[in-house]
């Protein structure tokens, strides 16, 4: 049984064989060119919308990224400012300890008032001190916020936390610490005064003054606690990230060894079907039709 082909099958045969090369090389082209193994949902919908998910997930871990250096920095600032008032905190209780001497006169008495005196004064302005952006390092509120998945943190230390409750960073001589440190100054004046009789006895005072430091040491341990979490966070992080730039190349990039050894596979199968196209077009019976 014999089969027989027209001329015009062959020729269109051949044009067809010309096109499906042509594009085929143009598309691995554009895949070397681009980089992008998928360029448009037609060709893979799985592939391109997981891609789409993938770079969601990046947006989140810049954000994460984001959070968490906001968080370390202020959480740094306020750490900071805390160890300060604290060393100081110790000088006036020390100032305390002196005012406790019996043999003390009342001249003692003055200078060591004008020392505590210093240090309220002090401690008073590191309450208010602002960063170098002009923003309150104890702001009356803070935020949460997300540093990894399901993880979320206070933005700073807030005034209260550090100073008092209900005290206000528009009122620090109204916060506890201030108190604390203010009635100790007035039980030296009285004591330089040679008083006999006090508004706060040395037991009270010194109770306050306890009560002001180990809110300092708490307020500074819980933002400790959280830069510890921050770095926690961006080890978390960095371990997802990689992951996620794993995926996404694996899924979307394309492989350029294979995506090179294609595009020459079909360039050298176009060249193929030209030439035999080519003889086709000189042959007499196409010369014939």
């Amino acid at each position: 049984m014999s089969v027989r082909i027209s001329s015009n099958q062959m020729l269109d045969a051949g044009i067809q064989s010309m096109d499906n090369s042509l594009a085929d090389a143009m598309n691995w082209q554009s895949k070397i060119t681009s980089g992008n193994q998928f360029g448009k949902v037609s060709e893979n919908a799985y592939a391109v919308s997981r891609g789409v998910r993938l770079e969601f997930d990046e947006a989140r871990l810049a954000m994460f990224k984001t959070n968490q250096k906001f968080v370390e920095s202020s959480h740094a600032n306020a750490q900071s400012q805390l160890d300060s008032i604290i060393n100081e905190m110790n000088m006036l209780k020390q100032t305390f300890v002196q005012s406790q001497n019996g043999s003390l006169n009342t001249t003692n008495y003055s200078a060591l008032k004008i020392q505590a005196s210093q240090i309220r004064d002090a401690i008073a302005a590191q309450m208010t001190a602002q960063d170098a952006t002009g923003t309150a390092i104890f702001q009356d509120k803070v935020n949460q916020v997300q540093i990894e998945p399901n993880l979320m943190v206070a933005s700073g230390v807030t005034f209260s936390d550090a100073f008092g409750s209900g005290s206000a960073y528009s009122a620090p001589t109204e916060s506890g610490l201030y108190q604390s440190m203010d009635d100790f100054v007035t039980y030296l004046g009285e004591k330089a005064a040679g008083s006999t009789s006090f508004t706060n006895d040395p037991t009270a005072v010194s109770a306050g003054l306890d009560t002001a430091f180990d809110q300092l040491t708490q307020a500074q341990q819980r933002s400790g606690g959280i830069s510890v979490q921050v770095d926690s966070a961006k080890s978390a992080i960095s371990s997802i990230g990689t992951e996620v730039a794993a995926t996404s190349s694996a899924l979307l990039d394309t492989d350029m060894a294979a995506a090179t050894a294609a595009y020459t596979r079909s360039q050298t199968i176009l060249n193929a079907a030209q030439a035999m196209f080519a003889r086709l077009q000189q042959s007499n019976l196409f010369s014939k039709l």
